[in-house]
């Protein structure tokens, strides 16, 4: 009787573990590629999904009639939710969002929010949401609006939403990812230095357009832009940069000269009689790419000139930097104020709450040190 009772307790063990219980199959599911945060142009909060279409990656077929790959599907709401049940109206498939690679949010909706309220409140929603894939990256569109980027069709790949994870990876730029994001926001005080996407004028295709400054003491408004270049600087200071390139040109070496880098850096904060104090320095080794000038790195004199040349415009634009991000548009965008909160924690209390009134009159100064390596027999320029 009791190995019968066993039997029966396995058997029902195994029916219970072998089935699925309210599982959806792959042919229920709309699988959300990229998500889009816009406010329309009557003040509504616009939300957009990326699908991917699976047809469209299996076709053979060229040209025009070509099967896409993708639909991009809109609709308004109240909230995230409210939105996404208005979207979800519109479809025969449940929408899956586990897949999604890609949240851009568009310029009007970082500018302004809904009722002035700024864009932290429209994201709870995708920390909320256990389904919610948080290792999407996460993008600002400049002069535009997230939906238009969805639609765009990149060059080599299917899918805008894979194209905009590769972008920052081929610049040399640590990905940044909606995880990150989190961190960076949660804290008080300071700004966030978020990436920029754009359309080109001519349409139909995207452009890395640097970085856009949201200020955290201001509802995570966007304030402002970084371009390109000055992305590469501001995300080198805050440890996001993986490689470089630095070029000089100018009398001092008779033509032009470039360096690729594997930047690193080092910021101390210290404090005296007068307050806080910044030190930023910037250190990078690499290999010549190119040399458009006479001189030699082979040589020990022309080493040193092409290395203090090339660290000392880099250092220009570095300060350029500083200042910008100080008078212009009074945000910590380098994350200084976690390095004052971990080494003056009680000095931070007092600090959190308007650090950006404080760093935009901190004394900052910096430097740059470059070095090359002799990679053998290209030094001199042919």
């Amino acid at each position: 009787m009791r190995t019968i009772k066993v039997t029966v307790c396995l058997l029902l063990l195994g029916a219970i573990t072998s089935s699925c219980w309210n599982l959806k199959e792959p042919n229920q599911l709309a699988m959300v590629i990229g998500g889009g945060l816009d406010i329309n142009q009557d003040g509504r909060l616009e939300v957009s999904s990326q699908i991917a279409i699976p047809a469209g990656f299996s076709s053979q077929e060229t040209g025009p009639g070509k099967k896409r790959s993708y639909a991009v599907v809109s609709a308004t709401g109240k909230d995230f939710m409210d939105a996404g049940q208005n979207l979800q109206a519109q479809l025969s498939r449940t929408l899956f969002y586990a897949h999604r690679q890609t949240i851009l949010i568009g310029e009007r909706m970082a500018e302004q929010g809904l009722a002035d309220q700024g864009i932290g409140k429209y994201l709870d929603m995708i920390v909320r949401n256990p389904k919610s894939e948080i290792k999407s990256v996460i993008w600002i569109v400049k002069d535009g609006m997230a939906k238009d980027i969805l639609k765009t069709e990149p060059l080599f790949d299917p899918l805008i939403s894979t194209a905009l994870s590769g972008v920052q990876l081929s610049l040399g730029i640590k990905p940044y990812y909606y995880r990150e994001f989190l961190s960076d926001y949660l804290p008080h005080g300071g700004a966030l230095l978020m990436p920029a996407v754009s359309i080109q004028p001519s349409g139909g295709k995207f452009n890395y357009s640097g970085a856009a400054i949201l200020n955290k003491e201001k509802s995570l408004k966007l304030i402002g832009y970084l371009k390109p270049e000055e992305s590469y600087y501001a995300n080198w200071i805050k440890g996001r940069q993986r490689m470089v390139t630095v070029t000089a040109a100018n009398d001092q070496i008779n033509g032009s000269i470039s360096l690729r880098v594997k930047p690193s850096r080092h910021i101390r904060v210290t404090k005296d009689s007068k307050g806080l104090r910044v030190h930023i320095v910037l250190h990078g080794t690499g290999t010549v790419v190119e040399n458009n000038s006479p001189l030699n790195p082979a040589t020990a004199k022309d080493l040193k000139t092409v290395q203090s040349s090339l660290s000392q415009e880099a250092g220009q634009e570095v300060s350029k930097l500083i200042q910008k991000a100080q008078q212009q548009y009074k945000a910590d965008i380098f994350g200084i104020g976690e390095l004052v909160h971990r080494k003056y924690p009680g000095d931070w209390k007092k600090l959190q709450d308007h650090w950006n009134d404080t760093f935009s009159t901190l004394p900052i100064t910096s430097e740059v040190q470059l070095k090359y390596e002799d990679p053998g027999q290209t030094n001199s320029s042919m």
